[in-house]
């Protein structure tokens, strides 16, 4: 693991981060119901690392997408070194640009760690995901009440201590993204399970408390630079922490949903 992929998961007593990190990406993987030659795309692939272990771990062909050229170029080098290069393939684009640079129904399955909370509106997101699906393809992504008034500040302060954009609260919850696939005429939902209330002896914050109290941690200057948890600064880091101990921010949404077929 690298500071430019972490995510949060479940952590257990003894855990290292590296292992923790590994067994929530394969337990993801193993819910996309992947076969041997299927075609699958990472949006928000970053340095590849997630891709690379798919393409190890299966025998698919994953396409990464990332809109930052030299995290594409990265990822190229590691597909190399790890010996997947001819199934893996990466390119520059955004989640703007997806159906002009993939044809409808070109995936079998999609998925996303921690990349599409940058999009506006979840209709952004499974609109265009679900025109990429093949029919019955899969697709993924990893207490909050949109009513009281300090739960909304808290909101636009995690959005703008952390550079994921802005979006309305109520955009946020788990239950609007169900009620948006529940709608679509695309999708329809197949599981769903919120990864942060999956029972574990630490809380997931956990690591974040530690490294507030070390001096020698490395922290992110800003959004767009990197340290011990990727672009997370230490105030963004702070207020997760706050939200996590005071249970109105439950960071690992997970989400399946597939094609609809006729």
């Amino acid at each position: 693991m690298d500071a430019k992929t972490f995510h949060f998961s479940a952590l257990y007593r003894g855990d290292e981060h590296q292992a923790a990190y590994a067994r929530h990406q394969h337990y993801l993987f193993s819910k996309l119901n992947l076969r041997p030659g299927m075609r699958v795309l990472e949006v928000g692939c970053g340095r590849g690392t997630a891709a690379v272990e798919l393409a190890t771990f299966a025998n698919v062909s994953v396409v990464g997408i990332d809109g930052d050229a030299s995290l594409i170029e990265y990822a190229s080098r590691c597909a190399q070194m790890a010996g997947v290069s001819t199934r893996t393939s990466f390119v520059i684009g955004s989640m703007a640009s997806l159906m002009h640079q993939f044809a409808t129904g070109s995936f079998d399955a999609i998925y996303s760690i921690e990349s599409l909370k940058e999009s506006s509106t979840f209709q952004e997101i499974y609109g265009q995901v679900g025109s990429l699906l093949k029919n019955g393809g899969t697709c993924w992504t990893p207490t909050m009440n949109p009513l009281d008034i300090s739960h909304i500040r808290l909101a636009e302060f995690l959005e703008d201590q952390t550079g994921v954009g802005r979006r309305n609260i109520t955009q946020r919850a788990l239950e609007e993204v169900t009620k948006t696939i529940r709608e679509s005429e695309r999708l329809e939902l197949v599981y769903v399970e919120d990864l942060a209330c999956r029972r574990s002896t630490l809380p997931w914050y956990l690591p974040l408390d530690h490294a507030i109290s070390d001096p020698r941690s490395r922290w992110a200057t800003d959004p767009r630079s990197y340290g011990a948890f990727g672009n997370l600064t230490r105030n963004g880091a702070i207020a997760l922490s706050q939200a996590g101990h005071l249970k109105v921010c439950l960071c690992q949404q997970y989400m399946s949903a597939r094609m609809e077929t006729h």
